[in-house]
C-alpha cells in the first residue's frame, strides 16, 4: 500500500469537503466545475451548454452563512485563562505561535474559518522549520504550531495500547515547492508526505516520502527524524486533531446542497426566460426562402463538374423594413400564408420561480439570514431563540472542541519551549460560545441617551449598556471610553459654530 493511500474516512468525507469549499468560494469555482454541479441537458451541444451555464446565477448563500458563523464565534474576544499571570516568554510565544509572526488569535481565526467548511484537520507541534530530511535532534530553535487542513490529513490511525486509545500513525500531505533551475520566475511542486509514527522502541519519529519515479514504490523515504524534548524522544505523536478525533459532517453541507439546487434551478429559469421572453417569428404554409447557387464537385471518375444547390436566404429582423412573402399552390393560386409570432404560454416559468423561492426559504432555515422575501409576520424573541437553538448548539460544541484542542497543543508547545509546567497548566484558551445576543431597541437607546444627557444615569451605566449590546469594542475599558470622550470633546460643530 503506497504512502498516499487515503483512509476510508478521508474517501467518505473528501467529496463533502469539496462541495462546501466550492460553494463558499462562490460562482467562479462552481461554474469552473462545469457539469459536476450543472449537468448538461440531453442533446445540448457544447456551445449551447456554455451559454446555458453562463446564464445561471450562483447565490452566495453558503459563503455568507460561513462568514456569519465565523462572526458569531469571534464577535467576542477569545478568553485566555491565566493570561495575567503567565511570563513574558510565554506571551511572546502566544504572539508568534507558528514561527512566522502569527498571533494565537489570528491563527485560530484562520483555522476556524478552514474547519467550519471541512471539520477535520489538526495542529502539529513541531520544532524548528527545517528542510525535509534534516535531523531536528540537535538543532537549535523553538517549537511552533502548524495547521493541516482536512484535505492534507490522508490517514490518521488509532490503536489501543495499555488499555488506552492512542494516536499511532498520521500521514500528512506536504508538497515541496522548489525553484525551477531553468527559470527564476517558475517553481516546481513535488508531491510529498510527512509520516508521523513510532520506531520499534516506541519513540516518536517523522519520515518524509517524496515522489520519485525511479523508485519501485513511487516514493523515496528520508531517514527517520527523532524530535526530542530536553534530549529525550517523545512517546506520543504531538498532533492534535480538530475539532474532533474523526472527520465530521460540515454544518454547512445541507445548505451547500440547497445552494447547488438553487443554482441548477436558476439555470433552468434563466434559460427559459431566454427562450420564451423574446417572441419568435414564424410563417405557416410557406417554404423557407432560398436561392440557388452553383458549386463544383468531383464525380466518381475524377472529373470536375458543376451542380446547382439550394441555400437558405438569411432574413433580417428589426428596423423599418416590412417584408412581404407569398407561396403559390400547384394550380397557381396563392396559398393561405400566415406570418405571426410564436409566444410562450403556460405555468412552467411560474413553477420554476416558486421552486427558486422554496430553495431560498430552506437556505434561510438552514442558517442564512435576511435572504429572499421578508417574513410575513413578526417573529417573537422566544420563537427566534428556538429557531437558533439548533445552530448555536452545533456551533457551540464546535467552538468548545476547537478550544480544547488548541489549549492542548499550545500547552505542549510551551513546555517544549522550556516554559514552566505549573505556569503552562494554569493557561487555557476558550472561543466565544455565547451567541444569544439581545438587540437594544432604538426607543430604549433614545431614552438612555436622554437620561445620560440630563445626568440621570452615570457614565458607567451608559458604557455598560453600550458594551453589552456590541456598540463598544469588547477590548475597550471604561477608562479608555472616558478618554475617547474627552479626546473628541473639541467644541461645537455645524454652520453656527466652528470646532475649536
Amino acid at each position: 500500500m503506497p504512502v498516499n493511500t487515503q483512509s476510508k474516512e478521508y474517501q467518505k468525507f473528501s467529496r463533502q469537503w469539496a462541495i462546501v469549499r466550492d460553494c463558499v468560494e462562490g460562482q467562479i469555482a462552481i461554474k469552473d466545475a462545469g457539469e459536476t454541479y450543472l449537468p448538461r441537458p440531453a442533446g445540448q451541444s457544447k456551445k449551447d451548454y456554455s451559454s446555458y451555464k453562463d446564464r445561471a446565477v450562483f447565490f452566495d448563500g453558503t459563503s455568507r452563512t460561513a462568514e456569519g458563523l465565523h462572526g458569531h464565534i469571534f464577535a467576542k474576544d477569545p478568553v485566555q485563562e491565566g493570561e495575567d499571570i503567565i511570563s513574558d516568554e510565554f506571551k511572546e510565544l502566544l504572539n508568534n505561535v507558528d514561527a512566522s509572526g502569527t498571533s494565537l488569535d489570528e491563527y485560530m481565526s484562520g483555522t476556524t474559518w478552514d474547519s467550519l467548511q471541512a471539520p477535520w484537520g489538526g495542529h502539529l507541534v513541531d520544532y524548528t522549520q527545517i528542510a525535509p530530511g534534516t535531523s531536528q535532534a540537535d538543532s537549535t530553535g523553538r517549537a511552533y504550531l502548524k495547521w493541516y487542513s482536512a484535505e492534507s490529513v490522508y490517514n490518521c490511525r488509532y490503536s489501543v495500547i495499555g488499555g488506552a486509545r492512542k494516536l499511532t500513525k498520521v500521514v500528512l500531505r506536504e508538497d515541496i515547492e522548489e525553484q525551477d533551475p531553468k527559470d527564476e520566475f517558475e517553481t516546481n511542486i513535488t508531491e510529498a508526505y510527512r509520516v508521523l509514527s513510532f520506531d520499534d522502541q516506541g519513540n516518536y519519529i517523522q519520515r518524509v516520502f517524496v515522489k520519485d519515479k525511479n523508485v519501485h514504490s513511487g516514493f523515496s523515504a528520508s531517514e527517520p527524524i527523532y524530535p526530542k524534548i530536553n534530549g529525550e524522544s517523545l512517546n506520543f505523536i504531538p498532533f492534535y486533531t480538530s475539532p474532533g478525533e474523526v472527520p465530521e459532517k460540515s454544518m454547512l453541507l445541507g445548505l451547500a446542497f440547497e445552494n447547488i439546487g438553487h443554482y441548477q434551478k436558476t439555470a433552468e429559469y434563466e434559460n427559459g426566460l431566454f427562450l420564451t421572453s423574446v417572441p419568435t417569428p414564424i410563417a405557416e404554409n410557406m417554404e423557407e426562402p432560398y436561392k440557388e447557387i452553383e458549386e463544383k464537385y468531383i464525380d466518381e471518375s475524377g472529373v470536375e463538374r458543376k451542380r446547382k444547390k439550394k441555400e437558405p436566404v438569411k432574413m433580417s429582423m428589426g428596423g423599418s423594413q416590412f417584408k412581404f412573402f407569398y407561396q403559390r399552390n400547384s394550380d397557381g393560386s396563392i396559398a393561405d400564408v400566415r406570418v405571426k409570432f410564436l409566444e410562450f404560454s403556460g405555468a412552467g416559468m411560474g413553477e420554476l420561480l416558486s421552486a427558486l423561492n422554496g430553495c431560498l426559504d430552506r437556505m434561510a432555515k438552514l442558517g442564512i439570514q435576511a435572504i429572499g422575501a421578508e417574513k410575513k409576520g413578526v417573529e417573537t424573541a422566544e420563537v427566534a431563540k428556538i429557531h437558533r437553538a439548533s445552530e448555536h448548539g452545533v456551533l457551540g460544541a464546535f467552538a468548545r472542541s476547537s478550544s480544547s484542542k488548541i489549549t492542548e497543543a499550545v500547552r505542549f508547545m510551551a513546555k517544549w519551549n522550556s516554559i514552566d509546567e505549573t505556569e503552562v497548566d494554569s493557561w487555557s484558551y476558550q472561543l466565544n460560545t455565547d451567541f444569544n445576543y439581545s438587540e437594544i431597541s432604538a426607543q430604549i437607546l433614545s431614552i438612555m441617551h436622554t437620561a445620560r444627557q440630563s445626568d440621570e444615569i452615570p457614565r458607567s451605566v451608559w458604557f455598560t449598556a453600550l458594551k453589552k449590546h456590541g456598540m463598544v469594542p469588547e477590548s475597550m475599558s471604561f477608562d479608555n471610553f472616558l478618554a475617547e470622550i474627552e479626546k473628541s470633546n473639541t467644541g461645537g460643530h455645524g454652520p453656527d459654530e466652528q470646532a475649536a
